[in-house]
């Protein structure tokens, strides 16, 4: 089992926040993990990727060329990394800024209101990365919830239950989007 995944969009949107957790989760269950950020040096708004490569097996290099799966929180990653994307690879869109129909012929399109659902329901816009990676594990079933729970917990413990109970939330409602 591999899964390379880019993930993508403004600094700010917390795209190296999800990947990191990808990653740990993968590594607390014996899977190997590689993490690469890339991030502009304006910070806020700046443009963020990551490069995220979870596998059974070791990894050569943290280097994604071919992408089992994008994530793309601003349309501009679209149009950056969507050719990377496999033949019968994954692509997942933020539709709440995606202003375009893209054909992506031979990819699943996954298309998730991540910043109006962060709002709407849980009153904060700073959890629409993690409803994001709760759509995302639910698709790929790799991970699983209780899992990034656990590396929830561990990441924002120390910011308060409330913060941790937050993201519980956006995990739990992204990842029963349908």
């Amino acid at each position: 089992m591999i899964e390379r995944i880019i993930i993508s969009g403004f600094g700010g949107q917390g795209v190296l926040s999800a990947g990191l957790m990808l990653a740990e989760s993968a590594v607390h269950i014996g899977l190997e993990a590689t993490f690469m950020p890339s991030y502009g040096i304006e910070m806020r708004g700046g443009t963020a990727n990551c490069h995220v490569i979870i596998s059974d097996k070791k990894i050569g290099s943290p280097i994604i060329s071919e992408a089992d799966s994008l994530i793309a929180f601003n349309e501009q990653s679209i149009l950056k990394f969507a050719a990377r994307v496999r033949d019968k690879g994954l692509i997942m869109l933020n539709s709440c800024v995606v202003q375009k129909d893209y054909d992506f012929p031979g990819r699943k399109v996954v298309m998730v209101p991540m910043e109006s659902m962060a709002i709407d329901s849980l009153g904060n816009q700073k959890m629409a990365n993690v409803i994001m990676i709760g759509r995302f594990i639910r698709e790929k079933a790799f991970i699983t919830l209780d899992e990034l729970k656990r590396v929830i917990n561990e990441k924002f413990l120390k910011k308060g239950e409330k913060v941790v109970n937050l993201n519980y939330q956006a995990l739990e409602i992204g990842y029963q989007l349908q």
